[in-house]
Order: C-alpha cells, then structure tokens, then sequence
C-alpha cells in the first residue's frame, strides 16, 4: 500500500463531511445520500461504520456544534467559506460527544480545510479547535443543550402537545443511537445467542450495533431489520395464519415479511415504482412471495373482501429521529394537517376493503397527537368503525405514556424501558422508535 500523502484527509472523514454538506446546504436525505455515494460503498467496513457513525452525530448535534463554535469565533465562515464551519461542526463532534484524540480530530479537519480549498482558513481552524479542545479536556466543557438541535416548527408541537418537561425528555432521547432491532423468521432467542445479542419480550431480537450485510442469517434470509416497536403493528393485527391481509403502504417490506411469517396471504400495495422496487429486492432476500401492486390506494379496490388491514401511514416521521437525524435540519414544517387528513382518508377508504368484523391497523411513526389521537378522534362515524382496546397483554414490556387513548396505542421513544421482573433499566433492552397505533374494526 503506497504512504499516504502529507495533508491528505482520511476517505472516512472526507466522505462524512460531504454526507454532512450534502443534507445541512442541499436538503438531501441522508440514507438516500449514502446509498447513492461510490466514496461511501469503496470504503472499508470498519472506515464506513465511523463514516456514518462520525456524520450522524453531528447531524444529531448540529445545534448545540454552532452554539460551541458561536463561543470562540464570533464571525463564522459564510458563504463560499461555509464549508469551513462543518469542518469545524465534525471536529467538534469527534471532540465532545465521540471522545475522539484532540489532535486525530483537528489535524483532519485542517487537511480537510485545505482538501476544500479552505487553505487560507486553516490557521483559524486549528487555534479555534485546540481552545474547544483544551476547554473540554480541563473540566470548563458545554452544557448539553438537546433542545438547540430541535427546528422551532418542531419543539412547538411537542411542547404543545407533551408539555414542557415530557417534551424535553423527548427530545433528549431521540438524540440517542438506535440500537440493531431484527424481526426474525422464528426462534428469536436462538438467534440472539448466534448473534450475540438479547431477545426482547415482545420478539424481536436486538444488537447493540453491527452491519446487516455481515452478519450469520442475512444471505439466507433468515431475518430482516425491523425497529422494536415497529414490529408491534401486525402484532396487533392477531392471529392471521391462513388470512387474507392487504399491507396498504408496504414499502420497504418488514411487516409484509411479519405477515408472510405468520402465515398470511398478502397483498402488498404502494405508490412508488422506486420502493416497490426496494419491497420486490427485500423478499426475494427473504425468500418470501406477497401480490405485490403499485398503486394509489385511495384509488384502487380489491377484488373480494379482506380479513385484515394495515396502513402504515406516511408521516412526519418524528418518531424516526434516532434513526434519521436530518429531520432535525429540516426547518421547515411538513404540512401536518394535510398529512392528517390524508391519514384519515386512507383509514376510512380501506376499511370498505374488510369483511364484516375484520380488522384494521393504522400506524404512524409520529410523536404528534394530529397524525395519531387527533386521526382516531375524527373518525366519521358513520363509516361503521369500533375502535378496539389494546390489553396489556399484548404489548409485553412497552409501557404507552398516557395509557389507552380511545383504544390507541401510544408509544413514546422510551416505551421499552425496562425489565418489570428487575425494575432496572438495561441500556441493550432500552429505547425504541416513537409510534401511534389503533386497531379498528369493521362492524358487522
């Protein structure tokens, strides 16, 4: 392997930072933008999990990152210079919350600068970043602040519908790594020992880290990446072996495979040629087989009658922070009503689709009462729909803030919080996306 070149920033970091450029100046999504990346697929496994490990904490932390660098540069590079001050957000990153080596981070941040042709800023880089440094090594350090990473549109909502203290609790949590959650065909304890991880009580099987691709079980298809919660949906759907189920917004798959497992018939509908592409690729991992239509469903209608339903509805998404950190950069607010409203169209057109007493499941991964509480409340009645309670039962180790609303099920990110039979919070059993669900049925 030849010598690396003097001033050479490293693949890992250079790639990082233009994941990094690309979502904070052009608004592009992050997992979009490492899948369509050749610099992020040439790196090794190792340089790619700090890549993505390195950019995703600084989206996370973007806020409070400038609010540190406001402290010892008074006027930030703009413009062309922009550039600079991400160097300088990832080094700050690397410093403050991954404990990276002072001097790794700041002289790859002064080879990125003059990568960037930043050259002439280089000086400032590095005196700036050795104070942030030293300040933090002694003791004077920064007072976290999750809130400052949080765009107003969005910590408005929360608080209005959370309250103060409960939405800052939230907003804290989401700014947590999410853990490896996998749903797997059967024997879930077994393959949390093959793959040295825990068995959760609900059934799925979790990792503290790792990537998919690698690991025992992937090529055969043996299990597929589903978060925790997530997996509660079709769960609630019941008993469907031998069931006709129609998975209304299917894309990328994972509870059309929960189906499949469960031993359903499926037909699995979505809008986008692009993700039922994405469906087609999954189950064929999976060696699995679903009727699969592209299609808007408020303008199809099966050809008979259905036993089951579920509409994972198109959301705000707020629930996917720990996963998708870039909502956080988004400043501008989805339109939540709109959404809303299109969440209830999909509830009441669908549920033509059921056989009397069959059942309907409507989900979002949202932590706001519109798209979850607010859609259940505003049901027309005269579709004929009964809201069901969920048991406790049913949910083993999730704990829904608030309890039952009108029969929804609300999980906030720390719903699965604890072992109940040892009242202690274990880090590898803890946290999950946050959800809105309901089971609805038709009435006879």
């Amino acid at each position: 392997m030849p010598p690396r070149q003097r001033h050479q920033a490293e693949p890992a970091r250079r790639t990082a930072l233009a994941a990094f450029e690309a979502v904070m100046l052009a608004k592009a999504r992050f997992d979009e933008w490492l899948g369509t990346s050749t610099d992020y697929q040439r790196l090794a496994p190792r340089d790619r999990r700090f890549c993505r490990r390195l950019a995703t904490t600084a989206l996370r932390r973007h806020g409070e990152a400038r609010a540190i660098l406001a402290q010892y540069i008074t006027r930030p590079p703009v413009r062309r210079q922009y550039i600079a001050s991400l160097i300088m957000q990832l080094a700050i990153t690397e410093i403050v919350w991954l404990d990276a080596p002072p001097y790794a981070a700041i002289d790859q941040a002064v080879h990125l600068a003059r990568a960037r042709e930043q050259s002439h800023l280089h000086g400032l880089i590095n005196a700036s970043l050795k104070r942030i440094a030293a300040d933090h090594q002694n003791g004077k350090g920064f007072k976290a602040n999750p809130t400052a990473n949080y765009p107003d549109w969005l910590k408005t909502r929360l608080i209005a519908d959370w309250g103060e203290a409960r939405a800052d609790a939230l907003m804290a949590m989401l700014l947590d790594p999410p853990a490896l959650d996998l749903t797997t065909k059967n024997a879930p304890k077994e393959w949390a020992g093959r793959l040295g991880g825990v068995a959760l009580p609900q059934g799925s099987v979790r990792l503290t880290d790792g990537t998919p691709q690698n690991l025992e079980g992937y090529k055969e298809g043996q299990w597929w990446v589903q978060d925790a919660a997530a997996a509660m949906a079709v769960k609630l759907l019941g008993d469907i072996k031998g069931k006709h189920v129609i998975d209304a917004c299917a894309a990328p798959g994972g509870k059309t495979a929960q189906m499949l497992a469960s031993g359903a018939k499926v037909i699995a509908l979505d809008a986008s040629a692009k993700r039922i592409e994405r469906l087609r690729t999954n189950l064929a991992r999976l060696n699995m087989q679903a009727d699969i239509i592209q299609t808007d469903l408020l303008k199809w209608q099966p050809e008979n009658l259905v036993d089951a339903v579920l509409i994972d509805a198109p959301c705000s998404a707020t629930g996917t922070i720990r996963r998708h950190p870039d909502i956080l950069t988004r400043q501008k607010a989805p339109d939540i009503d709109t959404l809303a409203k299109q969440q209830r169209a999909m509830i009441n057109h669908s549920a033509q689709w059921l056989k009397a007493d069959g059942v309907l499941v409507f989900a979002t991964c949202s932590l706001l009462k519109a798209e979850g509480e607010a859609v259940l409340a505003n049901l027309g009645a005269d579709v004929g729909l009964i809201v069901d309670e969920i048991a406790a039962h049913e949910t083993p180790a999730l704990t829904a803030y608030g309890g039952a609303t009108q029969g929804g099920l609300r999980l906030m990110p720390d719903a699965l919080n604890h072992d109940k039979n040892n009242d202690k919070t274990d880090p590898m059993i803890a946290g999950n996306d946050g959800f809105f669900m309901a089971r609805i049925r038709r009435g006879i």
